[in-house]
């Protein structure tokens, strides 16, 4: 007997096209993150501005900079340019924003329908043979569906925040090195001055002892002075390598030279404000870490609500055609329920409901910890300048006058030569303390920018609302 079903079949297929274009309608995203990169970018901007976020990630992670030329003398922005393009970790990051595009697009996507068929033979010598079609679609996705969606969304915007808040890190590891890179060099300067000096005093000292004028001692003396200078000479050129390798595998270029020179104020001149009141609102609308948290809260919210799902049926149509040995066909409409009996869904339900309290812990620990560290860094910076303020009005005023009065009195032949070169150590000494100290100046406040958020300016720092689009639009890197 001729095998004939194909209206009966097409029946079916027309059935569950029209179940798939409904469903594939509800959730039909875009996989495309570039909106999602243009928020990441414009929230990124807090961090410099002379260099566009969005132009630098489009360059290649391992290609030239325009910013830096790798010779060239090296600022703290344009330190700060290379490494938003050539850092791994950034661009990571920027990675996983485009992975949680997809999965938001993949959560948004209907269950594939089931279809199955059939051909029998008879065995019994009679004539005949029985077919079947069967179709099934899952409908439960029809309500699960909106949670799942509500938590890859918010899974996407924690990316974003998180991104962006890896450039801010990035900013302030960056410009503290640039910063020990200066500090390295100007503590060299000292102790090249210091061993010169050194050099020569021990010359005079040897010339005076073999003149019968000072005794063996003093040449000892003398020699064990020049001796240590060296020593600093020789750590001091190794701590300015380390610092410069350091800031050099921060940048993404590991290998590049370095033979090059940081340039810039230690520290830099920023406007930062003075009270604790308005450190503490720019970390309320600025922490990028803290936003990211607040997004985890969401997602986990929507994990509950899926959980939530487990109390109701699953629920799959389906469709049938078949044809028995009588060539009599029919077509059977039904229904598959999985019913929440055994498994209620309670113990999902209570694994949320405390994955939700401690996720909004989470939140509540990372806003404690931005006010926390608000604090911190602006008495760590108050501190330091006041220390700098100390040095430089007192204690190196103090030194530069006892070398003065020092250097009159040797020349008037009522001081010796060893009085000279302690008062010379003591100025060195009191002006590399001052550069240390400078450096922690600009240590705290790097420490304190990142703590508001990544910028002093109210208006860069506060974090926008945006909405994920299911097909991507063009945004602005001002928008």
């Amino acid at each position: 007997m001729p095998f004939e079903f194909h209206g009966r079949a097409a029946s079916v297929t027309t059935y569950f096209l029209t179940i798939g274009l409904l469903l594939a309608a509800t959730g039909c995203a875009s996989v495309d993150a570039r909106d999602e990169l243009a928020v990441a970018a414009n929230l990124s901007r807090r961090v410099t501005t002379t260099h566009d976020p969005a132009t630098i990630w489009a360059l290649p992670v391992e290609g030239d900079s325009p910013a830096w030329n790798g010779t060239a003398d090296l600022t703290y922005d344009n330190a700060v340019a290379v490494a938003l393009q050539s850092n791994p970790r950034l661009r990571r990051s920027l990675a996983v924003i485009r992975q949680r595009r997809a999965d938001f697009a993949q959560a948004g996507l209907p269950p594939n329908p089931t279809i199955g068929f059939g051909v029998g033979a008879a065995i019994d010598g009679m004539s005949g043979a029985p077919a079947m079609v069967q179709g099934m679609q899952m409908l439960s996705w029809l309500w699960k569906n909106p949670h799942r969606v509500d938590a890859a969304e918010a899974e996407l915007k924690a990316a974003v925040f998180s991104a962006a808040e890896t450039c801010v890190d990035l900013m302030a590891r960056t410009r503290t090195q640039v910063a020990a890179v200066l500090a390295g060099q100007q503590l060299l300067a000292f102790d090249q001055e210091h061993a010169a000096i050194a050099a020569h005093t021990l010359t005079l000292v040897r010339q005076q002892v073999e003149a019968g004028e000072l005794a063996e001692l003093d040449l000892d003396r003398a020699t064990v002075d020049a001796e240590q200078a060296r020593a600093a000479l020789i750590d001091s050129a190794h701590v300015l390598l380390q610092a410069k390798l350091q800031l050099l595998a921060t940048m993404g270029r590991p290998t590049a030279n370095v033979q090059w020179q940081a340039v810039g104020n230690l520290p830099p001149l920023w406007q930062i404000p003075t009270t604790e009141v308005d450190l503490l609102e720019l970390a309320s609308i600025g922490r990028l870490d803290v936003a990211a948290a607040g997004q985890r809260v969401l997602r986990v919210a929507a994990d509950l609500g899926l959980a939530d799902t487990r109390r109701y049926p699953e629920v799959a149509a389906m469709l049938n055609w078949q044809r028995n040995f009588g060539d009599r066909k029919a077509i059977v409409p039904g229904a598959e329920f999985t019913l929440p009996l055994w498994d209620n869904g309670d113990p999902a339900i209570a694994r949320q409901h405390a994955a939700l309290d401690a996720a909004r812990l989470d939140l509540l620990g990372a806003q404690e910890l931005a006010q926390q560290q608000v604090r911190t860094d602006l008495s760590r910076l108050r501190n330091a300048r006041a220390q700098v303020k100390n040095i430089r009005d007192r204690q190196l005023l103090a030194a530069m006058h006892a070398q003065e009065r020092s250097d009159a009195a040797y020349t008037a032949g009522e001081a010796t030569l060893n009085t000279v070169l302690l008062t010379q150590r003591q100025r060195i000494a009191v002006e590399r303390a001052l550069v240390k100290q400078s450096f922690e100046v600009m240590r705290a406040m790097c420490a304190l920018r990142k703590a508001v958020g990544g910028s002093f300016d109210a208006e860069l720092d506060r974090i926008p609302e945006f909405k994920i689009e299911s097909k991507p639009i063009t945004i602005g890197a001002n928008s």
